[in-house]
């Protein structure tokens, strides 16, 4: 039983590291790109922007997962 909500505890500790690492590569990748970085993808509807994010933040997650295996 202790093994599981240690596991369980694992899991939300990375997730809640994933998930700060995120918004904090979010704000460099928005600040590294334009200054409507937001705007422009939601309410402009900029598919080749959020594209470009989608791929950043997938091989991010990929890194992340390679490094707690």
């Amino acid at each position: 039983m202790w093994k599981i909500l240690g596991n369980i505890t694992e899991i939300f500790v990375y997730s809640a590291v994933y998930i700060i690492i995120v918004l904090v590569s979010l704000k460099i990748v928005g600040a590294t790109f334009s200054t409507d970085f937001e705007k422009k993808i939601s309410d402009e509807s900029n598919i080749g922007l959020s594209l470009i994010c989608t791929g950043i933040f997938i091989g991010l997650a990929i890194l992340i997962s390679s490094l707690v295996r």
